[in-house]
């Protein structure tokens, strides 16, 4: 069975339950703080913002900062890469919108119980 790992692009999709989109964005959202302390600067190296994104190009970064203009999408020395503060304060914002979603829509996050049935079977 082949499992795959959802880049952002797929986060942020409206087919995205918001539960799991609320997840995702909370570990891209550290992803990125990790990086930028590691890197000492508010705007990492674009290659490792879209290594932690899970983006191929840096245009595919661009595009999702034309949807989502506050994500601090910017164009350093040619490159595209985050501004890591101003991703952090939009990424809280969109997880609080997620998860006001998922309790409207009556979806939770899975019980200790049920993942623990679901690890059972690998």
């Amino acid at each position: 069975m082949a499992r795959t790992k959802p880049s952002l692009a797929e986060a942020l999709s409206p087919w995205s339950a918001p539960h799991d989109a609320a997840d995702l964005l909370e570990g891209f959202r550290l992803s990125i703080n990790t990086l930028a302390e590691e890197q000492h600067t508010g705007l990492p190296d674009s290659p490792r913002v879209l290594n932690a994104l899970r983006l191929c190009k840096g245009t595919e970064l661009a595009a999702l900062g034309g949807d989502w203009p506050a994500m601090g999408v910017r164009r350093v020395g040619g490159a595209w890469t985050l501004d890591a503060r101003q991703f952090d304060l939009w990424a809280q914002g969109q997880i609080s919108v997620f998860r006001r979603k998922a309790v409207q829509s009556g979806q939770t996050a899975p019980s200790q119980a049920s993942m623990q049935s679901k690890l059972n079977l690998f």
